[in-house]
């Protein structure tokens, strides 16, 4: 059943009132009082508001009466968020005007009727809707108490997701194993199959399997593949390859698809997992079972499914015809009482179990109702992490628990449970996620924005905090990190956006074109359109006939408009008045330039790819604050008045947007947090400057935080710019650093490209760093102070000849190092290489070094060494005496042997590379990866290499010394790589 949260919408309307500039709202004094008197009613409604909401499931009248109260509520929030935002704009054009007292006097007396009757008509509107609050208030007949809201402490660490905890899983995981890797079927493809209902763990067990040492051993290739209730070949074949490749397989014919997959499968041993899976039709799995039997015998695909149906359809389609064995389903079941105990303690307990049988009773009573299912332990655990065992739990059993029953079909009812007892504002913000699809990654930053749009948060911050905190009541799950530590991706459990769908209703709906249109209940507030383009009807076609959209807050639109169309969609489009957020594919230039009318949007995206100019038309969206053009690959510029956006906070673009400056004023956005590229203009275009803020406006925006780029640095000159205009930029994650080719001579350019590195200092706690085209001969000492830089790039800098201390960052973790050409290493006054020092441990380390790539810098020499590097090391063209100089470090300094760890090695063009050393060889003993390419001096491969048993690919090209003695059955090296599984020798 659908429930009614008020309690955030009456906060919003107060706070707007309260936030409400009066010495603006002059000169109709009954629009003060009718405001006065609003604010009256709106507390004393909202006095109530948590208790009938915690009533509403119990009392049917009560349910009622909060749904007249809705409509009423959410037309008082358009109201006021319409004069708030007519005030805002009134000031704003104010400030415009000319400062000069004859013009001042002139524009508000040429103002003041039209202010006048204005105010006029919004005091008669104020005062109608504040009669029909009364009128709802006052209308019922049962008791309500006034009860404070349960605010609950939102976390705010950087990671406060607890890992992933399983339990009472380790004997399903060995069994799935072994039928995986042991089975005798003798099949190309044979299918075992996951057997539960919702919330017992299937996918979190295929996922222990997935990972598992012996699977990754046994097959060849693995692709995961999340399902659900689409199950769509062709879309099941672009998820496979995806899976395979990580690169977008979308738009290409079903033939091409077959082609490729089958190029990737073809004698292979595969494992394919199918999460989630719901097709019951014998004909679908057939259509699936074509494209899969070309894989080598021993292939298998993992199905996770609530049906029974659907685990025999599989094993008996993909059964071969040589063999009549079918592997039979895995049934899944619950926890015990035992594990499930377990589990709360974790989670509720933190692991710590009370020493208090009362307390280990009362937790092993509530488990009754959870049925063993993992889903609902975790959920009920979040809400009894907040309250005293021993004198609250009983209460909660008592109180709350006692209508559930323990079946299987009840389990929801816990789910629900478990949602009572969120605060009113995550009940708003989980609740909204019906808007996403089953299955998806959500994105989290824009799901925080989503939410704020809306109101149901103030800022990013307090979003991420709200979502955190349902992370860990386990509303939503698999939360991800970008590599900075932001948290970037999460899903919910299908039980869970069934229970979002059932608490959200028709406020919000999820529409699909048929035949038929469909039209949205008065109550809607939130609509998702989809595959609105293909529709043919005569008359009907797009939305017109969505019924009353007036009131719609969120409008998701994947379409596109025929010519027909346009007309009916842009009359419609103007009807949306109530419009929050707004996510448009459209190419109708109409529709964007009556972007401006939408008054109160506060998130806009944009999906139209080849879209050149937003509308100047935008910059009268006084509340918005997102601008997503991330879709729009060949924009120009930004709107030249986009200053006037006061609230805009993120402004997403394309990766490889092409601006040729950004609009004058743009540093008047001191709210902005999200600003991925910043273009400096070129000064000798009068055009250009006259419309182009110079880097100097920079200095103001110091909410920016994530990644920040400024390229063409070469067209702004140091004397245009004082001192530092980033250093206080203390949210910001990554600097990306471009300095473009203007003309003017070598000397000059060196000496301002150093002056204007200087100026460009950021604060010390920035992570990641990239310089580019950077013409100056030395870096910045600054550079050594950065105390929690993870990565670091230098590219295309062809005048630079030295580095600072780089070892002196104890974060470092990434080192990209290329096309410097003149780059000779840091100073002699940290260290100096002779010829005779390979081994010499006196030399500085990188101590935290991870990845290492330097390519194309024929010079570089000097340089840390860097034993710890784990994940890859590739060096073209470049010196390979440091590397011989790590490979030769004594272990007894370190905490492991040098390059123990590493796991892929990349040697190309290295001149003076003559051997690997015997003893440096002997620790790569993590090694999979080794490529040598064009090093003509290396000769041969150490006995040493008879020791990497971990390695598996070895490719030699290019190496016509090497390639001789490393022929397979005859070379002198080959039986120190025979066992190497693949060996590929070219010229």
């Amino acid at each position: 059943m659908a429930e009614v949260i008020l309690v955030p919408v009456a906060k919003q309307i107060l706070g707007k009132l309260a936030n409400l500039a009066w010495d603006q709202v002059a000169l109709v004094w009954s629009l003060r009082n009718e405001l006065e008197k609003l604010k009256g009613t709106v507390s004393t409604i909202q006095a109530v508001l948590r208790d009938a909401e915690e009533k509403q499931g119990h009392n049917h009248q009560i349910t009622v009466w909060l749904e007249k109260l809705s409509d009423v509520m959410y037309d008082a929030d358009d109201l006021l968020d319409d004069f708030s935002t007519e005030t805002r704009r009134q000031k704003a054009a104010g400030a415009d005007s000319t400062t000069a007292s004859c013009c001042s006097v002139v524009c508000f007396l040429v103002s003041f009727p039209k202010r006048f009757l204005y105010e006029h008509g919004m005091a008669r509107a104020i005062r109608a809707i504040r009669e029909k609050l009364d009128d709802v208030k006052n209308d019922r007949e049962f008791h309500l108490d006034e009860l404070a809201e349960r605010e609950q402490a939102l976390p705010l660490e950087t990671d406060p997701c607890p890992p992933n905890i399983v339990v009472g899983r380790e004997a399903d995981r060995e069994e799935i194993v072994r039928l995986l890797v042991h089975s005798d079927c003798e099949s190309n493809v044979s299918v075992v199959t996951i057997v539960g209902m919702g919330g017992l763990g299937k996918t979190t067990l295929a996922q222990l399997v997935f990972e598992h040492e012996a699977v990754k051993a046994r097959f060849d290739l693995t692709v995961w593949v999340y399902v659900s209730q689409s199950f769509d070949v062709k879309a099941l074949l672009v998820k496979m390859l995806q899976s395979m490749t990580g690169e977008s397989q979308a738009g290409l014919q079903l033939a091409v698809l077959q082609e490729k997959l089958w190029d990737k499968i073809r004698d292979k041993r595969f494992l394919a997992v199918f999460d989630d899976v719901w097709e019951e039709s014998a004909r679908s799995w057939e259509d699936l079972a074509k494209y899969l039997m070309v894989g080598a015998a021993g292939s298998k695909v993992l199905v996770t499914t609530r049906s029974t149906k659907v685990a025999e359809l599989g094993g008996e389609i993909l059964k071969s015809e040589t063999s009549s064995k079918v592997v039979m389903p895995y049934f899944l079941e619950g926890l015990s009482e035992d594990e499930s105990w377990d589990l709360l303690v974790r989670k509720a307990l933190h692991g710590e179990a009370q020493q208090c049988l009362d307390v280990e009773r009362t937790g092993r009573e509530i488990l009754k109702k959870c049925c063993g299912v993992p889903l609902a332990v975790s959920t009920i655990a979040g809400v009894l992490s907040s309250r005293d065992p021993k004198s609250e739990w009983s209460l909660l059993l008592r109180d709350e628990l006692s209508s559930i029953s323990g079946e299987e079909n009840h389990i929801m009812s816990t789910l629900r449970l478990s949602f009572n007892h969120l605060p009113s504002k995550l009940k708003h913000c989980f609740s909204y996620c019906k808007l996403f699809g089953k299955g998806d990654d959500l994105d989290v930053p824009r799901m925080v924005q989503l939410w704020m749009a809306q109101g149901y948060v103030e800022s990013d911050d307090e979003g991420l905090g709200c979502l955190k905190t349902l992370v860990c009541r386990s509303f939503f799950q698999e939360v991800k990190v970008d590599e900075l530590g932001n948290l970037w991706t999460c899903k919910m459990h299908d039980l869970m956006h069934d229970l979002a769908s059932s608490i959200a209703g028709e406020r919000i709906e999820i529409l699909e074109m048929s035949s038929i249109l469909q039209s949205i209940s008065s109550r809607t507030r939130h609509v998702v359109l989809f595959g609105f383009s293909n529709y043919d009807g005569d008359d009907d076609g797009d939305y017109g006939l969505l019924g009353d959209v007036s009131k719609v807050r969120t409008l998701m639109g994947y379409s596109s408009y025929s010519k027909r169309d346009r007309g009916r969609a842009l009359h419609n489009f103007k009807r949306v008045r109530a419009l929050r957020m707004l996510i448009k594919d459209s190419d109708s230039c109409e529709i964007l330039r009556a972007l401006g009318e939408l008054k109160h949007l506060r998130f806009l995206a944009l999906g139209w790819r080849g879209l050149e100019r937003v509308p100047n038309t935008i910059t009268k969206l006084l509340n918005l604050q997102v601008l997503d053009l991330r879709a729009c690959r060949y924009i120009e510029e930004l709107p030249k008045d986009v200053r006037k956006l006061v609230d805009l906070k993120h402004i997403y673009l394309h990766e490889y947007v092409e601006f040729a400056h950004m609009p004058k004023g743009i540093g008047e956005l001191t709210s902005l947090q999200t600003l991925p590229i910043f273009v400096v203009g070129h000064k000798g275009d009068d055009e250009t400057a006259n419309g182009a803020a110079g880097l100097e406006e920079l200095r103001e925006l110091n909410s920016l935080g994530g990644e920040l780029k400024i390229a063409n640095l070469g067209h702004a000159e140091p004397v245009t710019v004082s001192g530092y205009v980033l250093k206080n930029k203390l949210r910001l994650q990554s600097l990306v650093l471009k300095w473009g080719y203007p003309d003017y001579d070598d000397a000059t350019r060196s000496a301002n490209d150093e002056e204007m590195l200087e100026m460009l200092r950021p604060h010390p706690d920035l992570k990641k760093l990239e310089i580019h085209a950077y013409q100056g001969v030395n870096l910045p000492n600054w550079l050594s102070t950065m105390t929690n830089l993870v990565d670091f790039k230098l590219i295309n800098c062809v005048e630079c000849e030295y580095l600072p201390p780089l070892h002196l960052c104890p974060s470092l973790k990434k080192l990209h190092i290329s096309c410097c050409t003149k780059l000779l290493g840091i100073r002699d006054d940290y260290f100096y290489f002779s010829d005779d020092d390979a081994g010499n441990d006196d030399f500085p380390c990188f101590p935290a070094l991870s990845s290492l790539k330097i390519t194309f810098c024929d010079m570089l020499k000097r340089m840390p060494l860097f034993p710890t590097v784990d994940a890859q090391l590739e060096l073209d063209e470049c010196w390979a005496y440091p590397l011989l100089c790590t490979m030769m470090m004594k272990s007894s300094n370190l905490s492991s042997p040098p390059l123990s760890q590493l796991s892929s090695l990349l040697l190309v063009d290295l001149d003076d590379l003559e051997y690997l050393p015997e003893e440096g060889v002997c620790n790569l003993t993590s090694l999979q990866k080794l490529v040598i390419r064009r090093c003509p001096r290396l000769a041969t491969l150490p006995p040493a290499m008879r020791r990497l048993t971990c390695l598996q690919i070895l490719i030699i090209k290019g190496c016509p010394l090497l390639k001789e003695r490393c022929r397979e059955g005859e070379g002198e090296d080959w039986p120190n790589i025979s066992h190497i599984p693949s060996v590929e020798l070219s010229d």
